[in-house]
């Protein structure tokens, strides 16, 4: 039965706009174990069963549904071998959280702009708070230009629990940057081009407080690409820049303190270990169904004795997560991100649209770097009752953003076509 009344309609388009929220409470299940789990799922799928009643949908049709079913089949599969069930919970809770943000995303895809605009103010000002937490509390390293910005903060309270180490704060900035770069070089309304400027300045700088080396890498890379696109002939600028700043780097490598800490060799070398061995343990049984959701830390530290708490990649880790499923799903997003990305690139420069695709395939871009050194698409907290492990919805949010954009783009085109269908037929008659 659809809603009939004007009450009904109201709520259930308040509901839907707020469809993104309602899978949060699963991630306080799981971390601080309030609310009841099974409370916090049902209170998740309200708005699925609120977009059913009114369109007969469980969901709203995207290009990436083919690689999310795939995926949550590998990391279902995946979790019949999971040594620790409760681990194990927690991730699938945390994997089913994400994948409905990602559907609450894209079920309001043809909201408003203003909705959109509220949607990446509040971003903004989740990755803002956060940034502020990280300076006041974050686990940071101390070097000769950052020790000020941290006494700056030092005054703040302190905080019982979890906090953000600096690659963290680093992977959120990278993926974040580039959109909001995108709002100040379009042409826009003025006040958020003058708003997204200072965001951006802020959180640049904050990345480049933080030390993150993978950070500061996915940043100038996804930066270069976006500034090529906006103006091509700055890749006569751009490429020897790059080239000057690396060579720089090289050569006063072995003479600069914070550059041997910010990009130490050591670390890389430990990571490539820890890559190696865990792709001795992914044989067997292990390559198909994976180690189990969350299970990397217990089976590596059961088999190496090394309490490493993360793999340090995040493809490996969704491996280790979904098996080959997972990791099958994971190509198939990958392409579909291509070729989206490519008629993003192929079309009108003057369209604002194609323009937000353009920074959101900065941000895929940056992430994707990030991917390589560290873990993004989760987090683990190792307590003295055990360790928690949740899924991200970083990545799904992403993805969201990007389905978003190119239905959008779609709908555009169509109207376009529409338009010009009309007129020809107007011009006939």
């Amino acid at each position: 039965m659809k809603p009939t009344s004007t009450i009904q309609r109201k709520l259930a388009k308040g509901i839907l706009a707020l469809y993104p929220l309602f899978p949060v409470p699963i991630y306080f299940s799981v971390l601080i174990g309030y609310p009841a789990l099974w409370l916090s799922l049902v209170i998740a799928i309200i708005p699925m069963v609120v977009h059913y009643w009114k369109t007969r949908l469980i969901i709203k049709r995207t290009p990436f549904d083919i690689p999310i079913l795939i995926f949550i089949c590998g990391t279902l599969i995946s979790f019949i071998v999971a040594p620790d069930k409760s681990v194990a919970t927690g991730a699938l809770s945390t994997t089913i959280a994400s994948i409905l943000v990602y559907y609450g995303i894209t079920t309001n895809s043809g909201a408003s702009k203003k909705y959109w605009l509220w949607t990446a103010g509040i971003i903004c000002l989740i990755t803002l708070l956060l940034s502020l937490w990280f300076l006041s509390q974050g686990e940071h390293r101390i070097l000769p230009f950052n020790q000020w910005a941290f006494d700056l903060f030092s005054g703040f309270p302190k905080t019982v629990g979890p906090v953000l180490q600096w690659n963290t704060i680093g992977a959120l900035l990278a993926v974040v940057i580039p959109p909001l770069f995108i709002f100040v070089l379009f042409k826009y309304s003025l006040n958020i081009r003058v708003i997204a400027l200072i965001l951006w300045l802020f959180f640049s700088g904050v990345l480049f407080l933080s030390d993150s080396g993978a950070g500061w890498l996915a940043f100038i890379i996804s930066l270069a690409f976006i500034l090529i696109c906006w103006r091509k002939h700055l890749l006569l600028v751009i490429v020897p820049i790059l080239g000057i700043l690396s060579t720089t780097a090289v050569i006063f490598y072995s003479k600069t303190d914070w550059l041997i800490t910010t990009f130490s060799t050591a670390s890389l070398i430990g990571r490539t270990k820890l890559w190696q061995n865990t792709f001795m343990l992914l044989k067997g049984k292990s390559s198909v169904l994976g180690l189990g959701p969350g299970a990397w830390h217990e089976v590596y530290n059961s088999h190496y004795g090394d309490p490493v708490p993360i793999v340090h990649n995040s493809y490996l880790q969704l491996y280790c997560d979904a098996g080959l499923l997972g990791f099958i799903a994971m190509v198939l997003a990958a392409i579909i991100v291509i070729r989206l990305s490519i008629q993003f690139l192929n079309s009108s420069w003057r369209n604002s649209v194609t323009w937000i695709g353009i920074g959101l395939i900065g941000s895929i871009i940056a992430g994707a770097i990030f991917a390589i050194f560290d873990t993004t698409i989760s987090e683990i907290y190792v307590t003295p009752n055990g360790y928690i492990y949740l899924v991200l919805p970083l990545l799904w949010i992403g993805a969201a953003l990007i389905a978003v954009v190119h239905k959008t783009r779609c709908d555009t085109l169509e109207k376009i076509k529409k338009s010009e269908h009309g007129g020809i037929v107007s011009k006939v008659a």
